[in-house]
């Protein structure tokens, strides 16, 4: 597949997001979506929606044993790409980010690292990767997004709460992601799903069903954000553009090369880079408001990267396919 091929495949999905969140954006300014309602959809997307979509993936397709082996091969190398990015990222944030606000400098950190995993880079790899048969993109984005929950909820809780208290295991552990995959996981490696049978069709479906949410209700959510936010202030401030760099291309270009190098292909590839490269998660502007750091700069980041990303992920993500 050439260049240009992958970068119109990819700015299609892209664009595809990007129609619906300027229908999030119109919906705010006409006040139909409150932060309220925006709160709200956020709580069934977290609790509901991405468990189904993690459970239809590793239900949804029947694999046969060797496929089953190779599937789970590459779960774990997944898992081990999406660990070890992450703390090369926290490691390389603390070198790079010395702002002598701590405020400003714990959320330059955190919007470095923490992409928007769970509402832009899950539905984006489901609609590249995806099939009505298979769900390999949806599969292992779910495992990219535990392991990026795992490293929210401890360092990213830590660091922006600025106390090791904050820290709380029982939050990792029943997060509705990571509940997703260790229910995913045991009906996938269980010996009736190896037998060949299927939870019952009116379940699937309604999992299914509920899982297909994950596209449209994220996108209206980062809509809302765009919509309240002051992307002029943030064209006027030189860390946002390091921030934003780092996340949109530094961060994802690096992981990009270091995989080729290493040997990483196919829709691992895809969807690692998928999550390297999406813009600042939406969480950075819920960790800001909690801890009572820059709330304003946080939507600023979340917004500016977003619009940029509709530019920058068509690229990388085109050029990541041309290549795997």
């Amino acid at each position: 597949m050439d260049f240009l091929t992958s970068f119109l495949a990819v700015a299609e999905k892209v664009g595809l997001l990007f129609l619906i969140i300027l229908l999030g954006i119109l919906c705010q300014r006409i006040k139909m979506l409150t932060e309220e309602a925006n709160k709200c959809m956020s709580d069934i997307v977290m609790y509901f929606v991405t468990p189904c979509v993690i459970i239809n993936a590793f239900s949804g397709t029947l694999y046969s044993k060797a496929e089953i082996l190779s599937v789970l091969k590459n779960i774990g190398v997944v898992a081990l790409i999406a660990a070890v990015a992450h703390i090369a990222m926290i490691i390389a944030v603390y070198f790079i980010f010395r702002l002598s606000d701590e405020g400003r400098r714990r959320l330059m950190r955190f919007a470095s690292v923490f992409s928007n995993a769970g509402f832009i880079a899950l539905p984006l790899a489901q609609a590249l990767i995806d099939t009505p048969t298979c769900h390999e993109g949806a599969l292992y984005a779910a495992v990219y997004l535990a392991v990026f929950n795992i490293a929210l909820w401890t360092w990213g809780l830590i660091d922006m709460s600025g106390d090791k208290k904050g820290l709380n295991i029982k939050k990792i552990l029943l997060n509705p992601g990571i509940i997703g995959v260790v229910v995913g996981m045991i009906f996938f490696t269980s010996p009736l799903y190896s037998a060949g049978l299927q939870m019952p069709a009116m379940l699937q479906d309604a999992i299914s069903a509920i899982g297909a949410l994950n596209l449209p209700l994220p996108m209206l959510m980062v809509g809302f954000y765009l919509g309240k936010a002051d992307l002029l202030a943030a064209f006027k401030d030189r860390w946002s553009y390091l921030c934003i760099a780092l996340r949109l291309l530094v961060f994802p270009l690096i992981a990009l090369g270091l995989l080729w190098i290493c040997g990483v292909r196919g829709n691992v590839l895809t969807v690692s880079v998928i999550g390297a490269s999406a813009p600042v998660g939406a969480t950075a502007t819920i960790f800001s408001a909690k801890f009572n750091r820059d709330t304003a700069l946080s939507v600023r980041l979340v917004s500016l990267s977003t619009i940029l990303s509709m530019i920058t992920m068509p690229l990388i993500i085109g050029l990541t396919q041309m290549i795997a």
